[in-house]
Order: structure tokens, then C-alpha cells, then sequence
């Protein structure tokens, strides 16, 4: 398993857990323990994901930097795309 799929990994394993903590607190929206699990959740994503695109470029077109005169979205494989494609 090459680094960019171990790192691609953890963000889909953060982004399931975040979706599942989201439609938990859908209808338990007071639930502390819930909350917290959210925050944690949040934290873990948001650091994967930045490591993720640190390393290998943005995940979503909305992250891509225009400041540098072109869409560079277009540059590299989507996230999705095995390093075959």
C-alpha cells in the first residue's frame, strides 16, 4: 500500500465517522457524549485531510489554490484514482 492510499485511508475512515455522528445527532442533538465524539471525529479529519493535501494536493475542487494563475484541480489523479490511472 503506497503512502497515498494509507493517508487517503484514514480520511475516508474519519469522513464515515463524521457522516455517522452527523445522522446520530440528527436526532439527538443534546447528546454530550455525541458532541464530543464529533469534535474528536472533526479534529481527526481535518488533520488527515490536511496531511493528505500537503503531501498529494487538494481533495475537493473547493481546496484548490487559484492563487497561482491556473486550476491545477486538473494537474494531478483525483483523489479517488489509484495511482495506476
Amino acid at each position: 500500500m503506497t503512502e497515498r492510499e494509507k493517508l487517503l485511508g484514514r480520511v475516508r475512515m474519519y469522513d464515515f465517522a463524521l457522516v455517522d455522528a452527523i445522522e446520530y445527532l440528527d436526532g439527538h442533538p443534546e447528546n454530550t457524549a455525541a458532541l464530543a465524539y464529533y469534535s474528536e471525529m472533526r479534529t481527526a479529519f481535518d488533520k488527515a485531510a490536511a496531511e493528505y493535501e500537503d503531501a498529494f494536493g487538494p481533495l475537493t475542487a473547493r481546496e484548490v489554490d487559484t492563487r497561482v494563475g491556473r486550476w491545477r484541480w486538473i494537474d494531478d489523479p483525483w483523489p479517488w484514482e489509484g495511482e495506476d490511472n
